[in-house]
């Protein structure tokens, strides 16, 4: 009883002025435990207040102290969130700038060897794909050793060791990306092309990415220095000569 009337004398409220109850009760360890009552004050105090009780003093709080705590945790979180979409535009921004820079120009290592391919290019082919390719990205400043087969410029990590990534075949192909056709029963060479902005040249300008009928594996290379994902580098690559 003794510890209820000192919780009142400090809320500054006598018994009668006071509608609930604290419940008041001792531990093991001979510490209080207090129950957190919400009292209505009387007319004479005019508001009512929540009281909040530990196992030392209790605090008192009216409601518009409540209510301006929650206000400023409102500001609060609206200014991280404006934190948050001023640093995601910041982002998108940077990314676009990023993006920008990954896109090969015309004096570019990958353009020069689209280029070089294309003009040489063939009306029909003449099966000589890989040689041709090969001279195009030689041409450009990449160095590698030949291969006698097209499918080993990405099996024996020729292009890899050339300066190009494995990308996804879903990418929108860029000037410069070369692919590589795996080798079949009937194609034991495979297929090597390069892609000059407008189509696919290998030894002759291509009417599509792929020169056959049907399916056919293949696999897509871009110069490392135009890939935006670290990830997917020392991937080997290749290109060969037939």
């Amino acid at each position: 009883m003794k510890q209820t009337l000192l919780i009142l004398s400090v809320l500054g409220m006598g018994i009668a002025q006071t509608s609930g109850a604290v419940e008041t009760t001792f531990k093991p360890n001979n510490t209080l435990s207090h129950t957190i009552t919400n009292n209505s004050i009387s007319e004479n105090y005019g508001s009512s207040r929540n009281i909040y009780s530990t196992n030392s003093d209790p605090q008192v709080f009216s409601n518009d102290e409540i209510s301006q705590a929650i206000d400023n945790l409102s500001a609060h979180a609206k200014q991280k969130e404006d934190h948050l979409a001023s640093l995601t535009n910041r982002l998108s921004y940077e990314q676009r700038q990023k993006q920008a820079s990954l896109v090969p120009d015309r004096n570019s290592a990958p353009a020069i060897a689209a280029a070089n391919a294309s003009r040489v290019a063939l009306s029909r082919s003449s099966g000589y794909c890989a040689r041709y390719v090969r001279k195009a990205l030689q041409s450009a400043g990449y160095e590698f050793t030949p291969n006698p087969s097209a499918y080993q410029y990405a099996t024996r990590g020729t292009l890899a060791k050339a300066g190009f990534t494995k990308v996804s075949n879903d990418m929108t192909p860029q000037v410069g990306d070369v692919v590589v056709y795996d080798r079949t029963s009937r194609r034991p060479h495979g297929h090597i092309q390069i892609f000059d902005g407008n189509g696919w040249v290998s030894d002759f300008r291509q009417n599509s990415i792929s020169p056959y009928s049907g399916h056919h594996n293949y696999t897509t290379w871009r110069d490392s220095n135009y890939v935006d994902d670290a990830s997917d580098r020392g991937i080997y690559l290749a290109m060969a000569e037939e």
